[in-house]
């Protein structure tokens, strides 16, 4: 900061720096809903169990038709009196109540795409929510990596001053430059793994601009939540709400409503028909009905189908409801082992660390400690501050995963 402040004091004052492009979880989540590809895939499919609404409401359309009988070829009838034309219109009219069954068919088809599309949503807001600590947890590590390069440094210049007032040998400061060196390593890998998350994270809101990964900013901070979720309600939470299980339980009422709509086409149609008839030189009208008789194809192969389905369907919800149960309690059971991790570094072990370290740093800067301890003492700092804040990560992974798996939002 104190350099960038001496640069724009010797700039002109029309240079001007760019506001910081910050990316809040929030505002990812809602480009991600207007954009993210997978799912306007699955609103389309929703669209597309929406026609079935349309045809389920239409009557079966009418028949025409027109004949001509007893066009004389050879004999001694005066054509007049033998020919006939016809022109008669049926109408079908379908029996157990097969509109309406139909309709319900539709419906429940429509309920089916839209627990889909929930589905959808909730798998990819887990992955959003994922991507997006991914990258503030990239975010904190470059600052860890940053610092330890900003401390050698300052230890470099403290070596140099020691080294031109001839109280250490050339090899001790080489050996500090060296490991000021590595550091830049370690800052510069920091840098990649921070862009590469925020690419992915860009990728996941469907920003087609990939360059943008260098200028965005990801403001939220890795803080531990203070939580107290209850096993039993959550599982209480995933029957009731999971996405998978609204989808096992709609594809078994869709499967009970195909069942009663195949039963109802094995009654057929009547048909009931009228019309016009000339005959020879007399006009006549004519009607009748059309019925179906109970023998031959009563679509047997249609019922057994969706009996069939049916059975399939009731072994889906049950294995849904299975499943969810189960990933309810992993999720819990991570949930509590990265409680507890935050819990013990937050107890003792991050000061631990950093005491450690500053006698190590103390000592070696009166001579009383070797290069190589206070190396030690710093890179163990190091681990520990990483862990620590690997394990919030891994804290807020479990939460989004109980999201997941119970089907309905945690406030965290």
């Amino acid at each position: 900061m104190l350099f960038f402040a001496s640069g724009v004091g010797a700039q002109t004052p029309a240079a001007v720096f760019p506001p910081p492009d910050y990316v809040s979880l929030e505002s990812a989540t809602d480009q991600f809903l207007k954009k993210n590809l997978a799912v306007q895939a699955a609103r389309l499919e929703v669209g597309v169990a929406e026609a079935e609404r349309v045809g389920a409401r239409l009557s079966p359309r009418p028949g025409l038709t027109v004949s001509a009988e007893n066009l004389r070829l050879s004999g001694e009838t005066p054509a007049n009196r033998l020919h006939e034309y016809g022109l008669t219109v049926a109408q079908p009219i379908e029996l157990g109540n097969r509109k309406a069954l139909r309709t319900e068919v539709a419906e429940k088809t429509i309920a089916v795409s839209e627990a889909r599309l929930t589905e959808v949503l909730r798998r990819q807001l887990f992955d959003l929510k994922r991507t997006y600590y991914e990258s503030v947890l990239a975010r904190v590590l470059l600052g860890i990596e940053q610092e330890n390069r900003d401390n050698f440094e300052g230890l470099v210049k403290f070596n140099t001053a020691r080294f031109e007032e001839g109280y250490i040998a050339e090899g001790e400061l080489l050996k500090v430059r060296l490991e000021r060196t590595k550091f830049d390593f370690a800052v510069a890998n920091a840098e990649l793994a921070f862009r590469k998350a925020k690419i992915r994270l860009l990728e996941l809101i469907a920003e087609p601009d990939f360059e943008r990964a260098a200028r965005i900013e990801v403001n939220n901070q890795l803080q531990a939540p203070k939580l107290e979720l209850n096993l039993a309600a959550l599982k209480e939470s995933a029957l009731a709400n999971r996405a998978d299980v609204k989808v096992a339980e709609a594809e078994l009422s869709l499967a009970e409503s195909t069942i009663k709509l195949e039963r109802s086409r094995a009654k057929g149609e009547v048909t009931p028909y009228a019309g016009y008839k000339r005959v020879g030189v007399d006009n006549t009208v004519l009607a009748g009905v059309t019925v179906p008789l109970p023998f031959g194809n009563r679509n047997q192969t249609g019922i057994a189908r969706a009996e069939a389905e049916q059975k399939v369907a009731q072994t889906n919800v049950s294995l849904a409801r299975n499943r969810a149960l189960a990933e309810v309690d992993a999720a819990y059971r991570a949930y509590e082992a990265a409680r507890e991790q935050v819990s013990a570094y937050e107890a003792g072990l991050l000061k631990q660390a950093d005491e450690s370290r500053e006698i190590q740093l103390g000592a070696y800067q009166e001579g009383a400690a070797e290069l190589i301890t206070l190396i030690d003492a710093q890179r163990t700092r190091t681990e520990v501050r990483a862990n620590y804040y690997r394990a919030i990560f891994d804290y807020y992974t479990s939460i989004f995963q109980l999201e997941v798996a119970t089907g309905t939002d945690i406030k965290i």
